[in-house]
């Protein structure tokens, strides 16, 4: 598998800070890939069920082309690593982060009570 360098000025340009870029990337190509295997799950699920529930003895050990053919166009389509990459660089996508509740610092009562003096 061939590797694609990606320039991280480039990345960096949209937001400053790189992490959370490629986090947010990360979590797109997550979501690419799930709906892929979804898609590929769907299309090999008549084959499954051929084999989990043969007609006969010869389809339980049975290979089906069309099967192989599923799975190599599936194999053949570009990562979704590659693909979240380019839809962030085409601007398809972009990210906000969420703003934590601002954390006050605690304040400790003064005591209305004297020592004594």
């Amino acid at each position: 598998m061939p590797v694609k360098p990606v320039d991280l000025n480039k990345l960096r340009s949209a937001h400053l800070n790189l992490y959370e870029t490629v986090v947010a990337i990360s979590k797109k190509a997550r979501k690419l890939h799930d709906e892929e295997r979804a898609e590929l799950e769907d299309k090999l699920l008549p084959y499954k069920e051929m084999i989990r529930n043969p007609t006969s003895e010869s389809e339980s050990d049975k290979i089906f082309p069309e099967q192989i053919a599923i799975s190599l166009e599936f194999e053949g389509k570009e990562k979704a690593s590659h693909k979240a990459v380019a839809e962030f660089f085409d601007q398809k996508f972009d990210y906000v982060l969420e703003k934590a509740p601002e954390k006050r610092p605690i304040q400790a009562e003064e005591d209305d009570e004297t020592d004594g003096d």
